[in-house]
């Protein structure tokens, strides 16, 4: 509980200001001119002041002068209250050595906030059991971080008043004293919104807008005037000019607050709703390209096969011959890769619309991985690719076994695509917290280039230089598959020679036999 010393020649707000302290859990003093409120903060030590300004005997900017030219009190945090409104009485008082600004009338809720802010956080009257906090405890910060704000005037008190009236409701503040320096910092800061004078030398506020709005890189930050010059013809035109709203000075705190809150509250909307829409752009490009590809290889590989069956059906090619084997071999393989391809897609389509679902039973992780080399054998034969694994024979999982075949034999068709001849594909496994099964599959070709790791499991996605080539649907298909059974796929080492997948797998420690 902090102890807090409201200076105030007004009974009712005297009363009013003290009630509002008690209900945040401090202790209310007081004093009702500034020579008293010397003599009280001198005896007392308070752990913050309240001060009127038009106080008799002293007034207020010279209490605090005074505070402030003794030691034990140059950190205490002094918030003037008071009616002026003009812009250079509140210059003043920060001049005098007041740490913020509360106009009157204000708000209980306003008056709250303040206190919260430089205060200790303790547990509300009624609740006394709470141990004190300590009076030299760092000024509070509860809230989160809820923007960044550009505040622009010309004069640095207003600068200074608005930047404290914001990190009060949990905004970062830049500042700017010209429109030019608006401009650079609005390019540099990357803020969430501006609070833009008017009247400046160089560039006026208005100037300032057109020029952001102009700039693609700042067009989309909002821009809201606050500004003295509250005329109906200077508001259309600050809205003309691409301002979102308007603040005439002086402000009340509770409007300013509303007013940026909602800003920033659209901003990060309209912000979602960029990115979702170039998403959805990026994956339409992929999916043009995606179709042209598989037109492309549909064709190749089923002329492959027609090819193939022609030649003996005309009786030019016998299985007598040498090359019959290795032309059915790669027939063969060709269908296999079709299939593989028309699979791929209705799975991620069916798991995209939560058609498809996994039913997990215990299983044997080297049988699973064995099953996969089976299917990949061939090819990694043809290639000279060598297939290893390094998996424990009693590691059991708990998955759909099906899924997870199809998903290792995916990532080995991969693998195989990108393994120079002579080289190794391993399966290896390894334990991991809260009982899951860490299996990596390794190979020895060039790897994934680290742009394009984050991405890979996307559906179409292509790299910049289609690197690990392919359609995009058989990563997607493992990405979705693993997630279904509640696990993790990423690439381990991007932008390295070796391409590592590592996924997790649920193991089968305390499952039972039966689909869950």
């Amino acid at each position: 509980m902090a102890r807090v010393l409201v200076v105030e020649d007004e009974a009712n707000n005297l009363d009013v200001a003290q009630r509002i302290i008690r209900a945040s859990g401090h202790e209310a003093l007081s004093a009702v001119d500034g020579v008293s409120a010397l003599d009280v903060a001198r005896a007392e030590r308070p752990d913050a002041i309240l001060m009127d300004l038009l106080l008799p005997r002293l007034d207020g900017f010279s209490v605090a002068r005074a505070l402030r030219a003794e030691d034990w009190a140059a950190h205490v945090p002094i918030i003037a209250v008071s009616a002026l409104s003009h812009p250079g009485d509140r210059a003043r008082a920060l001049e005098a050595g007041c740490d913020d600004f509360v106009s009157k009338p204000y708000a209980p809720a306003e008056l709250r906030a303040i206190l919260v802010r430089y205060l200790p956080t303790t547990a509300p009257a009624g609740e006394r059991g709470a141990a004190p906090a300590p009076a030299t405890a760092p000024r509070a910060r509860t809230q989160e971080r809820i923007g960044r704000v550009l505040v622009v005037d010309d004069e640095g008190s207003n600068v200074e008043l608005l930047s404290r009236r914001l990190e009060s409701i949990g905004c970062a503040t830049l500042g700017a004293g010209s429109g030019e320096q608006a401009l650079e910092l609005a390019k540099t800061g990357s803020p969430d919104l501006i609070l833009l004078d008017v009247m400046m030398p160089g560039i006026d506020g208005w100037q300032t807008c057109r020029r952001l709005k102009a700039d693609p890189a700042t067009a989309d930050i909002p821009v809201i005037f606050v500004t003295a010059r509250d005329r109906a013809e200077d508001v259309s035109r600050g809205f003309e000019v691409g301002g979102v709203d308007y603040i005439p000075k002086p402000f009340e705190a509770v409007e300013l607050a509303a007013r940026v809150r909602s800003a920033l509250f659209t901003k990060k909307l309209q912000d979602e709703l960029r990115k979702r829409n170039l998403d959805l752009q990026r994956m339409e490009r992929s999916r043009q390209e995606l179709i042209g590809m598989l037109g492309h290889d549909i064709r190749n590989l089923a002329n492959s096969v027609v090819a193939f069956l022609q030649l003996v059906r005309m009786g030019s090619l016998r299985p007598s011959q040498a090359e019959f084997a290795q032309l059915l071999g790669l027939s063969e393989s060709n269908v296999s890769e079709l299939l593989r391809m028309v699979n791929a897609l209705l799975d991620v389509y069916k798991m995209e619309e939560g058609r498809l679902e996994a039913m997990p039973h215990v299983a044997s992780l080297e049988e699973l991985v064995q099953r996969s080399i089976a299917q990949v054998s061939t090819e990694a034969l043809a290639r000279e690719i060598a297939l290893e694994s390094r998996v424990a024979a009693d590691e059991q999982v708990f998955v759909d076994d099906g899924l997870i075949v199809r998903v290792f034999t995916n990532l080995l068709v991969n693998a195989v695509k990108h393994t120079p001849a002579k080289g190794t594909i391993t399966v290896e496994s390894g334990r991991a917290p809260e009982r899951s099964i860490v299996v990596r599959v390794r190979d020895t070709g060039p790897g994934i280039a680290a742009p394009d790791a984050p991405y890979i499991f996307d559906r179409f996605y292509q790299g910049a230089g289609k690197s690990r080539g392919g359609t995009g649907l058989g990563l997607a298909f493992c990405k979705l598959a693993i997630e279904l059974h509640g696990g993790t796929i990423r690439v381990v080492n991007p932008g390295e020679p070796g391409a590592i997948i590592e996924l997790t797998l649920p193991g089968a420690s305390g499952q039972t036999e039966t689909p869950a």
